[in-house]
């Protein structure tokens, strides 16, 4: 499946962006959801401080990246293990994946998790997966969602 996203492939452009332009709307493929995984129609999206922070280098993530993860929309396809889901479903994504199993998990605390920030760090799924690609390269994800 095609879509547009803001892709990020250098880090460090200089301030004010209108001028340097670090993103650019391009075409990428999207894979089938993994188990676990859904596919969401983006209705409505924006960047926050987080992006920014990828953008100047703060927060270093491998690149090509596409970003933005506050963002809301539609459920158009379940992925195996997905039960709680259903296509036509209305969602708001989350700012970090969970696992639900690692200790912050358990404790109620999903923004803390372990394995989610790990995934985050590395510009991946909460799974390892990546679902994105442009021109044959795979693109990673923001946060697990890059809306």
């Amino acid at each position: 499946m095609k879509a547009r996203a803001a892709v990020l492939h250098t880090v460090g452009a200089p301030p004010p962006y209108a001028q340097s332009r670090p993103l650019r709307v391009e075409e990428i493929e999207l894979a089938p959801p993994g188990p676990g995984e859904v596919l969401v129609r983006v209705r409505a999206a924006g960047l926050c401080h987080s992006d920014l922070s990828v953008i100047n280098g703060d927060r270093p993530r491998p690149v090509p990246m596409a970003l933005g993860h506050e963002a809301a929309g539609e459920v158009v396809e379940c992925g195996p293990l997905v039960a709680a889901l259903a296509p036509g479903d209305h969602v708001v994504m989350v700012f970090v994946p969970s696992c639900g199993h690692c200790v912050p998990c358990m404790e109620g605390r999903p923004a803390l998790c372990e394995p989610g920030a790990a995934a985050n760090t590395a510009g991946t799924l909460l799974g390892g997966a990546r679902r994105l690609s442009m021109r044959g390269a795979p693109v990673n994800h923001h946060m697990g969602v890059s809306a």
